[in-house]
């Protein structure tokens, strides 16, 4: 305990209150499932041999040392900062949670949150408190964004805090200059940074502040940081951002797998990476007043919040061109986004067991997808027992696939090839030789009546499949083919008679699939709005669709011809 505060308990009682708030009055969504991760959490630390422990005198340094910061902007009723339990709650499980080595579980860390609720403010603290507090020989920190002005502002904010406290600097050595943080103890370094100055030789980025990631137009700041990342014992990798436009810059995925790993579809394969994230949610009205605490969790602290919300508000109703602004800087909502098809929680319910030894003489049908040879291909079988569906498959990809994935760190491909779930080809792109020896091998121990295909990047190793004799049916990319099928799809798994066996590659591109409609609403997988890879999807609905007609023939090419006549 420290200043008289004790900031476990104050983060696990906001916690506790957020999860009690099961019809989401107070808390969003989101948030309540980041603060259900963290009480699971407190308690899996505890188990024999997890993979870290949690230990109350790290959790609650950090939030004494900014405690002991000044407010540098603002009027505020204390001349230092008190941290919100929303801000404490961020701060203990960041800093909490250790690795057996004692570094930081989280290498990775979201906070995101509507305007005016101090994100900034944080963020400086954290980089000030990392600076001085952990034994980094020559620390790099960064305050990075695609501007100057704008990767200023969190540095700024911290310069301005050291230039206020002489015992700070006193204490840790620290200097302050135009454009650079300096303790000279340690050789450490805290500047801002921007995407011209990103590209210059000599980054080795310790712990980079990526102040408004939303307003990146590309990922290229972003990968430079992280190709510059060496071999750093403890780095992190902090985003604070208010919503924004949709775009083709970095935040859509982030967000994107935020969400993924909230709703658990990875499991404990991203367990380095922390997420907090204040939101209206799906459903909630934009002018429901009592809804806007959920993305301002300082506004019973503000006064001056709740106003000025209202006044925007007003100007939103009034001038259409204000509520995109409003929806996005108010609500943490952004203006505009692709929702996803599948509803996980009665996805998760259909994890019964696939026994193949019971299955491998029942009839059967595949599917097999090779849009990309640079990336996943799937093979997925199904069976229908007793008006039940099962399912079972294989996934390959490229080595040089795994490697970008797991620098990216869009999805945990090296620890799906280390635990079997994904099967890794030497080479740039997927080797179909080991598909085709891998399909015939199939057919060998399973009875399947036909495997749909895509014909596109396909026609080559199928024709040699069915030289061999495989029974290989083409699937036309249309509506008019996928729509039965996906209905079937969402039958089975709504009701329950569907069994993936808690399949994580599965439900990953479950939770990315995203539909589009024709003109006769006719449904079909849409690659461009879907976040990630959704071929393993493509494969299971290719592979209901045939099986639910127990066609072995051709399907409808009505799609397909069309689609030639409009292309000539």
């Amino acid at each position: 305990m420290a200043n008289g505060r004790d900031y476990v308990a104050i983060a696990t009682a906001y916690a506790k209150s957020a999860v009690a708030d099961k019809k989401g009055k107070v808390f969003g969504k989101r948030f309540r499932q980041g603060a259900q991760r963290f009480l699971d959490d407190l308690k899996r630390a505890k188990k024999k041999g997890a993979p870290f422990i949690f230990d109350p005198w790290h959790a609650e340094d950090p939030c004494d040392f900014i405690e002991k910061l000044p407010h540098v902007e603002g009027v505020w009723e204390t001349p230092d900062i008190v941290l919100h339990p929303s801000h404490v709650f961020f701060l203990v499980n960041l800093f909490g949670f250790r690795k057996p080595d004692g570094t930081r579980r989280f290498t990775s860390a979201l906070f995101a949150v509507a305007r005016k609720n101090a994100k900034s403010t944080l963020a400086s603290g954290i980089m000030l408190y990392c600076m001085c507090c952990e034994k980094e020989p020559g620390a790099q920190l960064l305050s990075a964004a695609t501007t100057g002005s704008q990767a200023r502002i969190i540095w700024r904010v911290a310069k301005m805090m050291a230039d206020k406290v002489s015992d700070l600097r006193e204490h840790f050595g620290i200097e302050t200059w135009a454009n650079s943080i300096s303790r000279v103890e340690t050789g450490a370094s805290f500047k801002p940074i921007n995407a011209k100055a990103s590209t210059q030789d000599g980054l080795n980025p310790s712990h980079t502040a990526l102040d408004e990631i939303h307003a990146h137009k590309s990922a290229d700041l972003l990968n430079v940081l992280t190709s510059a990342a060496g071999g750093r014992k403890s780095p992190l990798w902090l985003y604070t951002t208010t919503e924004g436009y949709v775009s083709p810059g970095p935040w859509g995925d982030i967000r994107h797998f935020a969400f993924q790993l909230l709703d658990g579809v990875f499991g404990h394969d991203a367990d380095h990476f922390l997420v907090c994230f204040f939101c209206v949610d799906k459903d909630d009205k934009d002018f429901d007043e009592s809804s806007w605490k959920k993305a301002n969790p300082l506004w019973d602290v503000n006064p001056y919040l709740l106003d000025e919300i209202r006044k925007a508000a007003i100007e939103a109703k009034a001038m259409p061109s204000k509520l995109a602004e409003f929806q996005i800087k108010r609500l943490n909502r952004p203006a505009a986004s692709a929702d996803g098809f599948v509803v996980l929680s009665k996805w998760d319910a259909c994890d019964g067991e696939v026994d193949l030894e019971w299955l491998k003489d029942k009839p059967c049908f595949g599917a097999l997808d090779l849009a990309s040879t640079r990336d996943l291909t799937s093979f997925r079988l199904v069976w229908r027992v007793e008006g039940k569906y099962y399912t079972w498959g294989r996934r390959w990809v490229p080595e040089s696939a795994v490697a970008s994935r797991t620098e990216r760190g869009s999805a945990p491909y090296a620890s799906w090839v280390a635990s079997g779930l994904v099967e890794q080809t030497e080479g740039d792109v997927t080797d179909y030789n080991v598909i085709e020896r891998e399909v015939l091998a199939m057919i060998e121990r399973f009875n399947i009546q036909s495997i749909a295909y895509d014909r596109w990047n396909a026609q080559d190793l199928c024709n040699r499949l069915i030289d061999q004799g495989a029974p290989m049916i083409e699937f036309v990319q249309g509506g008019k083919s996928y729509h039965p099928a996906i209905q079937e799809l969402e039958r089975a798994y709504i009701s329950g008679n569907l069994a993936h066996g808690g399949d994580p590659v599965l439900k990953w591109c479950a939770s990315n699939l995203v539909t589009r409609k024709d003109q006769n609403l006719n449904m079909a997988p849409d690659k461009k709005k879907s976040q990630d890879k959704i071929d393993d999807m493509a494969t299971l609905i290719m592979a209901i669709g045939v099986a639910a007609s127990g066609d072995t023939g051709a399907l409808d090419l009505s799609d397909y011809f069309a689609s030639i006549l409009d292309e000539s």
